[in-house]
């Protein structure tokens, strides 16, 4: 069964939960999966490793808390739906790197970092209030953004070591012939940019 026919199966067919997340079982979702993260060495969460969010367009890892569930990946439905099944498979391999290498917690300890350096040259300047609270959170918003983008390329990085460089590009081609990112964000570089990245690094 595809991620295509469990989408329909859980999302628009009889047991449609409208627009909220769908909690999949480990018995729900294909085997590869369990498979990749075995592979990855990645522990997802041991009943629901996978949630459907029906209309979003979109993909993400969601870290273990203390106290609260696993790792677990949500997947956004709409996205599912327009994608390829080489494509999925190049998605959950980002997310799941993305778990492997603990970017969530790196960028939580990067963005505390980024706050006391850009407080302490907001200090070290002897210029007016005003421009030194500008230059501190030029600071933060810069490492931020820097750190967020490094995880991205190293997620598609790794990726590509375990589904291969071809599944990761198809990835990225049909995210920019979805025109998924056509302009930088914050947290992640253009679909083109990611592009250009991974071949580099080849």
């Amino acid at each position: 069964m595809t991620w295509q026919d469990i989408i329909r199966l859980h999302v628009a067919g009889p047991t449609r939960h409208g627009g909220e997340l769908v909690e999949l079982t480990w018995s729900d979702v294909p085997e590869s999966l369990a498979e990749l993260a075995d592979r990855m060495n990645v522990s997802l969460d041991s009943q629901f490793p996978v949630e459907i969010a029906p209309s979003w367009r979109g993909a993400r890892a969601l870290p273990k808390l203390r106290g609260r569930r696993g790792n677990r990946i949500r997947l956004g439905g709409a996205l599912a739906e327009d994608f390829s099944a080489e494509a999925l498979e190049g998605v959950l391999a980002h997310e799941l790197a993305h778990l492997k290498c603990r970017h969530w917690e790196l960028l939580l300890l990067g963005c505390v970092l980024a706050a006391l350096g850009g407080v302490s040259l907001g200090l070290a300047l002897h210029v007016p209030e005003v421009v030194r609270s500008v230059v501190g959170g030029l600071v933060l918003v810069g490492g931020f953004a820097g750190m967020s983008w490094a995880s991205e390329f190293e997620a598609d990085g790794i990726a590509a070591r375990y589904v291969g460089r071809s599944t990761v590009r198809t990835m990225l081609r049909e995210l920019r012939l979805l025109r998924f990112r056509r302009w930088p964000e914050l947290t992640h570089p253009t679909d083109t940019l990611r592009l250009k990245y991974l071949d580099a690094a080849h």
